[in-house]
C-alpha cells in the first residue's frame, strides 16, 4: 500500500503583543497626562495648585481638584468601563477648556494647571482642545449607549459613582485630620509649605479701573510660630505700598489685617505685580504675595479717585 506523506499543518505565529485600539491609546496617554498634572499640583501645594479666583482660592477646592484628577487618571489607566471613563473625560476637558479660555481672555498669567510650572492659559486651552479632539476621534464602542441608553449609561457610570463616594470619604478624612492636627486646613497647608508667616489671599484682586486710580485692599497675615513676629517694612513704590499700617507685631498663633495701597498704572489690560512684607522672624525675611487687576483707561482730568476699600 502506497502511503502518501501528509504535510503537517502550517504553524501560525501569533504576535507576542496586542495592538491597542484608538481609545486604548488615547486613554493611556490621557491617564498619564492627568497623573502627571495631579502630582505636579500636589507638589505645587508649596505654591498654589490652581489659580486663586473665587472658589478656586479655598484649600478644600485645591484638595478636591487633586483628588479628582488622580481618580480619573487611575480609571483611564485601569481600562474598565471605557464608555464611562470616556464620558467623564470628555466632560472634564470641556470644562477645563472653558476655564482656560476664560483665564486667557481676562489675561491671567498662568492657568495653575501644573502646580509650580507657569503655563499660559492659551497653551492650556490648546492642549484641552487637542485632548477633546483625540477623545472624539479615538472614542470607544458606543453600541451599548445606542442600543439601550439608560442601561448603558448606568453601567458605564458605576465607577464614577463609587469614585465620587471615595473622594468624599478620603477628602473628609484629610480635612478632618488637618483640622484635628493643625486646627484648620490653612494651618495644615502652611505647615506642609514650610510657611512661618502666611499672607491671605496670596493673590489679591484689586478689580478694574482707569489708569491712575488708587485702591486700598486688605490682606491678612497669620503668624504660625510660637513667638511674636514683627512686620516692619515692605514694598514701597509708585504703584504699591504696604507701609501705611506698619510696624505691626503679630502675636504667636494670631492674625492681623494690613492695608495695601495700590495705584493702577501701566498700559490698559490685566496686570500682575509682586509685593512683599519684611518681617523679623529669627532674622530679617520677606513674605511675598501677588496682586492682579485690570487697567481700563485713564482717569479723568478732574483729579485722581480717592482710595476705596
Amino acid at each position: 500500500m502506497d502511503c502518501t506523506a501528509v504535510p503537517p499543518p502550517p504553524v501560525i505565529c501569533k504576535p507576542p503583543y496586542r495592538i491597542l485600539s484608538g481609545y486604548q491609546v488615547v486613554r493611556c496617554l490621557l491617564g498619564s497626562l492627568l497623573l502627571v498634572a495631579a502630582l505636579l499640583k500636589l507638589n505645587g501645594l508649596a505654591a498654589d495648585p490652581v489659580a486663586r479666583m473665587g472658589i478656586f482660592s479655598t484649600p478644600e477646592f485645591q484638595v478636591a481638584v487633586i483628588e479628582f484628577e488622580l481618580f480619573l487618571a487611575v480609571w483611564l489607566l485601569w481600562g474598565k468601563r471605557p464608555l464611562g471613563s470616556w464620558l467623564v473625560a470628555l466632560a472634564t476637558f470641556a470644562g477645563f477648556a472653558a476655564v482656560s479660555f476664560y483665564q486667557g481672555w481676562i489675561g491671567q498669567a498662568s492657568c495653575g494647571c501644573f502646580g509650580r510650572l507657569s503655563v499660559s492659559p492659551w497653551y492650556a486651552f490648546g492642549l484641552d482642545v487637542l485632548v477633546l479632539t483625540g477623545l472624539l476621534v479615538g472614542r470607544p464602542d458606543l453600541k451599548p449607549l445606542r442600543e439601550n441608553p439608560r442601561r448603558g449609561l448606568a453601567g458605564a457610570m458605576l465607577p464614577a459613582v463609587w469614585g465620587l463616594a471615595g473622594m468624599v470619604v478620603i477628602g473628609g478624612i484629610l480635612l478632618g485630620m488637618g483640622h484635628f492636627a493643625f486646627g484648620s486646613v490653612s494651618a495644615a497647608l502652611a505647615y506642609f509649605r514650610g510657611e512661618r508667616v502666611s499672607v491671605d489671599p496670596r493673590l489679591v484682586d484689586v478689580g478694574e479701573g482707569p489708569r491712575g486710580e488708587a485702591r486700598a485692599v486688605t490682606v491678612t497675615l497669620t503668624n504660625w510660630t510660637d513667638r511674636p513676629v514683627q512686620l516692619f517694612g515692605g514694598t514701597a513704590d509708585c504703584s504699591c505700598t504696604v507701609l501705611h499700617d506698619l510696624p505691626v507685631t503679630i502675636p504667636a498663633k494670631e492674625s492681623r489685617s494690613v492695608s495695601v495701597q495700590v495705584r493702577l498704572s501701566g498700559s490698559p489690560g490685566v496686570f500682575t505685580r509682586r509685593a512683599a512684607f519684611l518681617i523679623n522672624d529669627e532674622g530679617f525675611k520677606s513674605v511675598e504675595f501677588s496682586m492682579t487687576g485690570r487697567v481700563i483707561g485713564t482717569a479723568s482730568e478732574g483729579g485722581e479717585s480717592a482710595p476705596t476699600r
